[in-house]
């Protein structure tokens, strides 16, 4: 979880959905601070981001809002509410009399780490009108403050969009604490894994699920190997030209692949791009759910790392916008995915572009829902209600040698 300070939860009561969401909790400071008179956000918001990282022994978000009025910017600024405490509801209305009601209401969050301050801003402009009936003296601004951009009633726009503005950072944020707070000794087994169904096939060391599925149709359904990855198609087939990029080792994902083989594997996932564009005209879908590395489940002993590869012209970005996410721009870029506690979703899309989701209380097998779901193929989504022979079959006649690095 994430800690953002404040000493007035209610102002993140209208967001507690999108908090528990992105799993911000929130927590009052464990001792008063002296405030910082600037009328610079930035440098109020720098000053109590610091302190508060040394206060909690890790970095936390903290917010710093208030209103700069036209005729006389910065002011208040970080100042706001000394102000409102000093000139209350009658003295703000002096303030602005005769000259401009013009304002702006913004909010700032920030998040102090390696010496560096991380920030996000939310700016709407509008009026004061002081004359206004106040509900809450706790919220005499956001009562007076009238946006030129209706918003529904509770909610603070300024608030609303830093904290958007925070969505887009928050995996970032997640994995950079997991990376402080997790030891970096967490491996998995180099050795085939005698539960691992994958595993089993590769080392052919007892009765693999392939072998009792196919039994005398097909030998091996290997189309390439080398010491590091395997190529093949998968059962639950649900359209030709689907693959499975395994690696040779047991590890729990692609995110635990060394560092080295990365290059390897990005030269292997384009000529499988290329070959399956060239025979099914479209650049293929890749994709894999990481699960999490809870080492006292042990859940390293039952997972492989593989790849989904299906040539379906399919975008799954819209399906999975509520969950937080983040760019990557090169595969070797997943290793920054091992330390990412809820697990993780990669999608690597038709146009080339990947992106990684958060995997937490992911159903089992959701890219393949939707895919199955929008190709209009609900039904194949689960490989042990189609096991999908036939395109297995078809896949591997079409694919064996021609993959070749």
């Amino acid at each position: 979880m994430l800690t953002l300070v404040t000493t007035n939860p209610a102002k993140y009561e209208p967001f507690a959905r999108l908090l528990e969401r992105l799993r911000i909790k929130l927590s009052a400071p464990k001792r008063e601070l002296p405030e910082m008179q600037s009328l610079d956000f930035l440098e109020a918001l720098t000053h109590k981001a610091r302190a508060m990282a040394e206060m909690f022994g890790h970095p936390v978000l903290v917010d710093d809002a208030g209103v700069v009025l036209d005729a006389y910017k910065p002011f208040p600024g970080p100042l706001t509410s000394v102000v409102l405490r000093s000139l209350g509801q009658a003295g703000l209305k002096r303030l602005v009399e005769g000259v401009s009601d013009r304002a702006a209401m913004e909010c700032h969050l920030g998040w102090w780490s390696q010496d560096q301050l991380k920030t996000w801003c939310g700016r709407v402009h509008g009026r004061l009108d002081p004359a206004r009936q106040v509900s809450n003296p706790r919220m005499l601004l956001s009562d007076l403050f009238i946006s030129d951009v209706p918003s529904p009633p509770g909610v603070l726009p300024h608030r609303s969009q830093a904290l958007a503005e925070l969505e887009a950072s928050a995996f970032e944020l997640h994995l950079e604490t997991a990376a402080e707070s997790l030891a970096d000794d967490f491996t998995c087994s180099p050795r085939p894994v005698h539960q691992c169904p994958f595993c089993v096939e590769l080392e052919g060391t007892g009765q693999s699920i392939f072998s009792e599925m196919i039994r005398d149709r097909l030998a091996s359904r290997i189309v390439y190997e080398d010491e590091d990855f395997v190529v093949m198609p998968p059962l639950g087939e649900f359209i030709e030209g689907g693959l499975l990029l395994l690696t040779r080792q047991h590890i729990l994902s692609f995110a635990h692949l060394r560092d080295a083989s990365f290059k390897r594997l990005e030269r292997l996932l384009g000529v499988i791009r290329r070959e399956l564009s060239a025979r099914w005209g479209v650049s293929p879908l890749i994709f894999e759910h990481g699960p999490a590395p809870e080492r006292s489940k042990g859940r390293c002993c039952v997972d492989h790392a593989h790849f989904n590869i299906f040539p379906a012209r399919i975008t799954v970005h819209p399906h999975l916008t509520t969950r937080m996410s983040i760019p990557l721009n090169t595969i070797s870029e997943m290793s920054k995915l091992r330390r990412a506690e809820f697990g993780y979703l990669f999608v690597q899309e038709n146009d080339g572009t990947m992106r990684a989701y958060d995997g937490q209380l992911a159903p089992t097998q959701l890219v393949r829902r939707i895919v199955t779901t929008q190709l209009g193929l609900p039904q194949r989504w689960h490989w042990q209600d189609y096991p999908g022979y036939d395109e297995l079959l078809a896949t591997y006649q079409a694919l064996k040698g021609q993959i070749r690095l």
